[in-house]
């Protein structure tokens, strides 16, 4: 071969030898994308262009119970015999996360103290798996539409996109299998099929349009905001409805109409998320902006007992009066569920010390956030009898939180500390009533 033969050749291999490089640099030695550098999943596009909403379901469903809470086996309702929903033609890329232990990248932008830190890297390390599954510690190691909502909500906010990303990726390609563009809400990793309930749940559906609409905004990545706007659409579509004169978030597609009546869950109206809705979905911002608006009415006509407490469910009847329900699968209760009511309320501004619940509710746990009291954590309802008793950390948060703003005074440095006995839920609670402080009420920190 001449030397100018070779010369060419050489100049031939390096150009190829180059364009590899540049297609692979973005992967580590074990083959997975850099933190942070995957490809964002696509929107779930449930709902074909040009077709109409979908009706709100009348047929009975199952009903879904946060935490401890669940309805009992033999009322529900048998899993559908069709088959799953095919999963979306546009496959998205599934990431491959490390195993080994990374810090997170924080935003320093967001102002976070180290308590703060200790606590998502804490949560990050107990109850997420390297696929981006949310384990719920308190239900059997089974995972759901809330938690990944949850674990999407707190990673943006943390400013983690690599967990971020391995969240939505799990929660994307796992439970976006329904065909009206929300989340199969209960998934069961010991069961076959994994997702042993089909049916949407409203919090968990809100949250992780809420999340992806933060994502979208904070890292100005429109992929994450296009995911945001439909699902914000579905959810205002199919379990947002008009009754007796106001709006109504049904806490899921099936099982919660009591013709003429509805049954709602106060706990799944996430008040601080509604405006972040109307932004993303501009089409319905009017309902985004007008369930904003008479959300707090709702919250404070749904209140019984003395102390007047929030319920785990409600019925909403045709005339406009609430009342609690006559079904043993809707216990009448003030605990898990609703101990989030305000939590959301003061997440979304509402801070006057005067507001009755957050009176109430200082009656209840008259010794505040105490990491060693014992306070009521179940109350029946109206009759207002205790019937559970505890020092869970999620409620020592909340009473925490509603402690400092009725009295104006900082939680205890102690009361939203790491806590090695706090489940899932509680250790989500404790975190987001850190987030909600100081987005709204630094003092309290």
């Amino acid at each position: 071969m001449s030397s100018r033969s070779r010369v060419i050749s050489l100049t031939v291999i390096a150009a190829l030898a180059f364009a590899v490089w540049g297609t692979t640099k973005s992967r580590t030695p074990d083959g997975t994308a850099e933190a942070g550098t995957a490809p964002i999943q696509p929107a779930p596009r449930a709902l074909a262009a040009g077709s109409p909403a979908p009706a709100v379901a009348q047929a009975p469903g199952p009903a879904k119970m946060q935490a401890q809470t669940q309805v009992p086996v033999a009322a529900r309702a048998p899993a559908p015999a069709a088959p799953f929903a095919p999963a979306p033609s546009a496959a998205p890329y599934a990431q491959t996360a490390r195993t080994e232990t990374v810090r997170p990248e924080i935003d320093r932008q967001a102002g976070l103290d180290a308590g703060t830190v200790a606590l998502w890297e804490d949560w990050r390390q107990r109850f997420l798996t390297p696929e981006g599954r949310v384990i719920d510690t308190g239900n059997g190691g089974i995972s759901h539409s809330e938690g990944q909502g949850y674990g999407l909500l707190l990673s943006v906010l943390m400013g983690d996109r690599a967990s971020f990303a391995r969240i939505w990726s799990w929660t994307y390609t796992t439970l976006f299998v329904r065909d009206d563009g929300m989340m199969a809400w209960r998934y069961d990793p010991k069961a076959d099929p994994a997702v042993t309930d089909r049916n949407s749940a409203s919090d968990g559906d809100i949250l992780a349009a809420w999340a992806l609409a933060e994502a979208g905004r904070r890292w100005s990545d429109d992929r994450y905001r296009e995911a945001a706007a439909e699902l914000a659409t579905a959810i205002r579509r199919t379990v947002i409805v008009e009754h007796a004169g106001r709006l109504m978030v049904l806490p899921g597609q099936e099982g919660f109409r009591r013709d003429p009546a509805v049954v709602v869950n106060p706990a799944y109206w996430v008040l601080p998320a509604f405006p972040v809705l109307a932004e993303i979905d501009p089409e319905g911002a009017a309902v985004w902006n007008r369930l904003a608006a008479e959300t707090p009415a709702v919250m404070a006509a749904v209140r019984f007992g003395n102390p007047a407490l929030p319920p785990e469910w409600v019925v909403a009847e045709p005339d406009g009066a609430f009342s609690l329900p006559q079904d043993p699968n809707f216990p009448a209760a003030f605990g898990y569920n609703a101990v989030r009511v305000p939590l959301y309320l003061a997440w979304a501004g509402m801070l006057d010390p005067g507001l009755p619940i957050y009176v109430d509710l200082d009656r209840l746990w008259p010794s505040g956030a105490a990491r060693t009291a014992d306070r009521p954590q179940v109350v029946a309802l109206p009759e207002g009898r205790v019937t559970e008793r505890g020092s869970d950390a999620g409620f020592r948060a909340v009473a925490g939180l509603v402690a400092c703003i009725v009295h104006d005074r900082p939680m205890p440095a102690d009361v939203t500390a790491v806590d090695d006995d706090a489940s899932y839920y509680a250790a989500s609670l404790t975190l987001m009533v850190r987030l909600a402080a100081a987005g709204r009420k630094p003092a309290c920190l």
